[in-house]
C-alpha cells in the first residue's frame, strides 16, 4: 500500500504544479511553493477532523479528474499541453530544483532528532500528528508547555512521512522540512535558461548553502524561524513581481504566503505585518511611478489587497480559536500575556548584562559558528551590507528612485525594529534564560530569531538581482558565457564567500558520523524509572488522544529526562509532577490530578507510603506504584482502576 500511496500522492502533486504553471503561465519553480501552501491548508482542514489520511482519496480524485479531462480534450490541445509540460520540465530552473531536491532526499533520509527544541516540541508533536491522524483532542497535546505552537510546517513533514514512509521516520521528516524551506527559494531560479550541467550543480549547491550565511540551526533541527524566513522572503519577492501574467496568481500567492506564515510560528504575525506594510508601500510606489498596468494593479479596487491582509487573520485566528477550544496554551504565551496585563513581572534585573552581551554579539561575533573561507558576517556587518547592496542597486538603476528609497528605508527600519524586539524579549519573556548573559549565547539567539529579517531580506535582494541584473551584465564587456550567466555566477560567488560550509555539510553528510553517538545519548536519557513508565503506557491505544499524569519522586529535578520521556511516549500526552508523597494529603493530590486533566495516573517507585495517599481512591484493592491507573472522576469523587 505504501508504494501505491507514494505514486498517487506524487502524481497528484505533480499534476497540481503543472496545472498551476500552465493555467497562470508561470514556471514550475514558481508554481511549486503555491501548491505547497495550498497542500498545507487542505491538510490543516483534514487534521481538524482527525482524517489526515483522507489526502490519499483526494489525491486519487485529482488524478482521476485530470485523466478524464485530458482524455476529453481535442488532440491538438493535448499535444500543446504535453509540449508545454516537456518544455517546462526540461528548463534549467526545473532541472536545478529537481537536482537539489533529489540530493536532499537521498542524503538527509538517515537524520535523527537531536536538537533540544525538537525533542521538546517539534518532533514530539509531529509524532503525535502521525499516529493520531490529526490534531490531538482536548487536553491531549503531547507538549503542554508549547500547546499553541502552529502546525504549518508539521503538516508538510507529515505529508512526506505518509507519502514516502510506512513508519515514523525522523529522516523522512527532515526531508520534508528541508524541501519545504527550499520550495520558497526555487522562484529565484525562474530566469535561469542556460542548461549547463556545472552551472546548474553550482546553483543547486548555492541555494542549499544560502541560508547558512545567517542561520545554522535549520540544518540540524526543525527550526521554525528558518521556515518563516524563507516564506517571508518569498513574500517580499512576490510583491515585487510585476510581470506575473495573472492578477489572480499575484494576489492569491501573496495571500497564501501570509496565511501560511502565521501557521509556522506565532511570531509569524509580526512578519506578516511587516510584509503587509511593504506590500502597501510598494504598490503605492508603482502607482506613483505610472505603472498601473502591471499585474500588481489588475485587481478591482482595493478588494484584492484587503483579501491579502485578511488571509493571515483568518488562518491564524482559526488556529487560536482551535487552541482555545482544545485548551492548548504555551508557557511563553502565558508569560507574555502576564507581562502585558499585570505588573507581576518587570524588566529583568540582569538588563545591563543582557545589554552588554547583545552589544558584543551584535558588533563582533559572526552569524555562523565556524570560520568561513572568506567573510564572517556579524549582525551589524550584514545589516550594513544589506544597506550597501540596496544602494548599489539604486546606483546601477536596478531599482528606480522611489523603489530604491522604499527598499532601503524598509530594510533599515524593519531590521532595527526587530533587533529591538529580540533584545526586549530577552530582558522580559526570556529573562530567566541565563545562557544569553554571555555573548556566545546571545549571538545564537540573534542569529535564529533574526533569520526572517536577515535571510528574508537577502532573498528579496537576490530575487531583484536575478530578475533585473541581466541588463547590468549586458552593459559590460564580458565573454559571451560570462555575460549570459553573470547573474548566477555572482550569486554563486556571494554565497561561496559568506556561507557557513560546516552547517551545510553537516546537514546532509556530516551528521552520519555522529548518528550512533546521538542515538546512544538519547537512550541514556531514559533511565530505569522512565523505561518502566514507557512500558506501562504501551497498553494505551496509540491512535487515540489521551493524557497521563506521571508522578515522580521529588528527590531531584529531572526535567531533561522528562522531555526525552515525553518524546518517546508520544502520541500519549504526559504531564510530569515531582511530589514528596510523605507530605501529600489525599485531597491535595486529587486536586493536582484534576488540574492535570489526565485520564490516567502513573506513580513511579518510591520509598514513601503511596498507599496512605491513594488507597482511599482505589475502586478495588490496594494501590501500587509502577502501575498505570485509569482515572474516573465525576467532579465530586475520584476513583482509580488498574489498566490491565
Amino acid at each position: 500500500m505504501t508504494v501505491l500511496t507514494t505514486l498517487i500522492n506524487l502524481c497528484a502533486a505533480f499534476i497540481c504544479v503543472v496545472c498551476l504553471a500552465c493555467c497562470f503561465r508561470v514556471t514550475l519553480v514558481e508554481a511549486a511553493p503555491v501548491f505547497l501552501c495550498a497542500l498545507v491548508f487542505v491538510l490543516y482542514l483534514l487534521a481538524m477532523i482527525h482524517h489526515l489520511s483522507w489526502i490519499d482519496w483526494i489525491a486519487l480524485a485529482l488524478v482521476a479528474a485530470f485523466a478524464v479531462w485530458i482524455a476529453g480534450r481535442p488532440k491538438e490541445v493535448r499535444a500543446d499541453f504535453l509540449q508545454g509540460c516537456v518544455r517546462d520540465m526540461t528548463s534549467a530552473s526545473f532541472i536545478t530544483a529537481v537536482l537539489l531536491s533529489a540530493a536532499v532526499a537521498l542524503l538527509a533520509s538517515a537524520k535523527v532528532v537531536t536538537w533540544w527544541d525538537d525533542i521538546n516540541f517539534w518532533a514530539a508533536d509531529l509524532k503525535s500528528l502521525y499516529f493520531l491522524d490529526g490534531f490531538a483532542g482536548k487536553y491531549g497535546n503531547v507538549a503542554p508547555e508549547f500547546g499553541d505552537y502552529p502546525p504549518g510546517a508539521q503538516l508538510i513533514k507529515w505529508w512526506f512521512l505518509h507519502t514516502f514512509s510506512g513508519t515514523f521516520s525522523e529522516g523522512c521528516a527532515f526531508v520534508g522540512y528541508y524541501l519545504m524551506n527550499l520550495a520558497f527559494l526555487f522562484p529565484l531560479l525562474r530566469r535561469m535558461k542556460e542548461r549547463n550541467v556545472l552551472l546548474m550543480f553550482l546553483m543547486a549547491a548555492a541555494l542549499w548553502l544560502f541560508p547558512s550565511i545567517v542561520e545554522v540551526y535549520g540544518y540540524s533541527g526543525f527550526c521554525a524561524d528558518l521556515t518563516m524566513a524563507c516564506i517571508y522572503g518569498g513574500f517580499l519577492l512576490a510583491v515585487t513581481d510585476s510581470e506575473t501574467p495573472s492578477g489572480l496568481f499575484y494576489y492569491g500567492r501573496l495571500a497564501l504566503y501570509l496565511a501560511l506564515l502565521v501557521l509556522v510560528k506565532s511570531m509569524g504575525f509580526v512578519w506578516a505585518l511587516f510584509g503587509l506594510i511593504f506590500f502597501a508601500l510598494y504598490r503605492r510606489c508603482e502607482r506613483r511611478e505610472g505603472r498601473p498596468e502591471s499585474a500588481a494593479a489588475t485587481g478591482a479596487g482595493r478588494l484584492p489587497g484587503l483579501l491579502v491582509a485578511a488571509a493571515p487573520l483568518v488562518s491564524g485566528g482559526s488556529w487560536l480559536l482551535f487552541c482555545l477550544l482544545m485548551r492548548r496554551v504555551a508557557r511563553t504565551t502565558a508569560t507574555a500575556v502576564k507581562y502585558m496585563t499585570t505588573d507581576e513581572y518587570g524588566i529583568s534585573g540582569y538588563a545591563g548584562e543582557f545589554a552588554r552581551a547583545f552589544a558584543e554579539a551584535f558588533l563582533r561575533l559572526p552569524l555562523h559558528k565556524e570560520r568561513g573561507i572568506a567573510i564572517d558576517l556579524t549582525p551589524l556587518g550584514l545589516y550594513l551590507g544589506i544597506c550597501l547592496i540596496v544602494a548599489l542597486f539604486w546606483k546601477l538603476r536596478i531599482l528606480s528612485d522611489r523603489t530604491g528609497r522604499l527598499v532601503l528605508c524598509f530594510s533599515v527600519v524593519s531590521g532595527a525594529l526587530f533587533y529591538a524586539v529580540i533584545f526586549l524579549a530577552h530582558v522580559t519573556i526570556f529573562a530567566t534564560e541565563t545562557q544569553y548573559l554571555e555573548a556566545s549565547g546571545m549571538i545564537s539567539s540573534i542569529e535564529r530569531y533574526g533569520a526572517p529579517f536577515t535571510l528574508g531580506t537577502l532573498i528579496l535582494l537576490a530575487g531583484i538581482w536575478a530578475e533585473r541584473g541581466e541588463r547590468v551584465a549586458a552593459a559590460g564587456r564580458l565573454p559571451a558565457f560570462l555575460q549570459k550567466n553573470a547573474v548566477w555566477l555572482s550569486f554563486i560567488l556571494f554565497v561561496a564567500l559568506t556561507a557557513g560550509y560546516g552547517a551545510g555539510y553537516d546537514g546532509l553528510i556530516g551528521y552520519r558520523d555522529r548518528t550512533e553517538e546521538d542515538l546512544a545519548q538519547r537512550a541514556s536519557m531514559i533511565g530505569e524509572d522512565e523505561a518502566a513508565f514507557l512500558d506501562a503506557v504501551r497498553v494505551l491505544d496509540g491512535g487515540k488522544s489521551t493524557r497521563v499524569c506521571y508522578l515522580r519522586r521529588g528527590d531531584a529535578p529531572r526535567w531533561v529526562n522528562n522531555s526525552y520521556t515525553a518524546y518517546e511516549a508520544s502520541p500519549v500526552s504526559v504531564v510530569f509532577q515531582s511530589v514528596n508523597l510523605d507530605d501529600a494529603p489525599t485531597e491535595w493530590m486529587v486536586g493536582e490530578i484534576r488540574a492535570s486533566h489526565a485520564a490516567y495516573l502513573y506513580v513511579e517507585e518510591t520509598d514513601a507510603d503511596a498507599g496512605a495517599v491513594f488507597d482511599a481512591l482505589m475502586r478495588d484493592g490496594q494501590f501500587s506504584c509502577g502501575v498505570l491507573y485509569a482515572v474516573m472522576d465525576d467532579g465530586a469523587n475520584m476513583q482509580l482502576t488498574p489498566v490491565s
